[in-house]
C-alpha cells in the first residue's frame, strides 16, 4: 500500500524514531498525538533555554497559563524537574525524565489525561536551529480534544512551534515554520 501509513510512509505514527516514544505512549496507542517541525533563525542553545525556562511559556506559548515551576529557585528545569501548568484549561503536573544533548522529555498527568511531550534541538543549516516535537496523550480528556476535530491536537502543536519560532527570532514572520506529519489515533493523517 502507498500513501497514509504504507510501508515507509513518513507519515506513519511510530515511524519517527528520533522521538524515541515510551511504552504505553506510541501514537500507534495514543488516544491524541501529533508531531511538528520548524527551522528558526536563532542558535539552538537559544532555542533550548527558552524549552527549558518555565517562565517564558506563558508569554511565549498559546494557549499555556498559570506555570509552576521548580523549587530550586533557579527558574529553568533540570532532570527530575517538577512543574505544574495549564493547557487550554487542562491542569497538568509533570515531571522531566530527559533533558540532555537537546533534547527535552516529561510525562504529565491530569483529571483523566497521561501526556509524553518531547522536543529535541540541534543545528540547523547557517546559524539555526532545527526543531523536532511530539506528544501522545492518554485517557478521556485527550479523546475529547480531538473528538470534534481530529486535527486540534496537531493545530495546536503546530501553533507552539510558530510561537516558538516567533519567540527565539523576535519576530512575527512564521513563514519559514514547517508542520508535517500529522495524525491521530484511527490511523488517517489529520491534514
Amino acid at each position: 500500500m502507498v500513501g497514509p501509513f504504507g510501508p515507509g510512509d513518513p507519515a506513519h505514527p511510530d515511524a519517527d524514531h528520533a522521538l524515541r516514544w515510551p511504552a504505553g505512549f506510541s501514537p500507534r496507542y495514543a488516544d491524541a498525538w501529533a508531531r511538528s517541525e520548524l527551522v528558526a533563525k536563532a542558535d539552538p542553545a537559544d532555542v533550548f533555554s527558552r524549552l527549558i525556562t518555565p517562565c517564558h511559556w506563558q508569554r511565549d506559548f498559546s494557549g499555556i497559563r498559570n506555570v509552576r515551576f521548580p523549587a530550586s529557585g533557579r527558574g529553568f528545569l533540570e532532570p527530575d524537574s517538577e512543574f505544574e501548568f495549564e493547557v487550554h484549561g487542562l491542569r497538568l503536573e509533570a515531571r522531566v525524565i530527559e533533558l540532555a544533548d537537546g533534547r527535552l522529555a516529561w510525562f504529565g498527568q491530569g483529571i483523566d489525561i497521561s501526556v509524553y511531550h518531547v522536543w529535541l534541538v540541534s543545528s540547523g543549516p547557517g546559524r539555526s536551529s532545527a526543531v523536532l516535537t511530539g506528544f501522545a496523550a492518554r485517557g478521556a480528556a485527550a479523546v475529547a480534544l480531538t473528538e470534534p476535530d481530529p486535527g486540534r491536537a496537531h493545530a495546536m502543536l503546530d501553533r507552539w512551534v510558530r510561537d516558538l519560532k516567533k519567540a527565539v527570532e523576535g519576530t512575527h514572520s512564521y513563514a519559514k515554520s514547517r508542520p508535517s506529519r500529522r495524525g491521530r489515533r484511527g490511523g488517517r493523517p489529520a491534514w
